[in-house]
């Protein structure tokens, strides 16, 4: 009975195991999703929480969280909405992060 139980606690583990990797390997670092914080001529800052009227400069002392600059055409942009966008090439390692926009959609919420 004690080897049934051993053996049925090691199958648990591992599928859980398996399950964590498989979800860790299937997201992609060139990706994300957040809300837009501030819009300038050609890039935005996206922060994950959506914050109503603030700038960077209202929240970078008490924020914590992926921050990024993305370049991109702004034109149809606008500071609190929520976007999903992919990364064109590398992501330069600042606080915030910056990188070119590959990809923007506008996610409804």
């Amino acid at each position: 009975m004690k080897r049934i139980m051993v053996l049925a606690l090691m199958i648990i583990l591992l599928v859980g195991c398996n399950s964590k990797e498989e979800s860790a390997i299937n997201r992609s670092p060139n990706e994300g999703e957040g809300y837009i914080l501030e819009v300038t001529e050609h890039r935005i800052l996206v922060v994950e929480k959506k914050y109503m009227n603030k700038t960077w400069k209202d929240i970078m002392d008490e924020y914590v969280g992926e921050a990024i600059w993305l370049r991109t055409n702004t034109r149809n942009l606008k500071p609190d909405q929520k976007i999903h966008y992919k990364i064109k090439g590398g992501i330069d390692e600042s606080y915030p992060s910056q990188a070119e926009a590959k990809e923007i959609k506008i996610v409804k919420e």
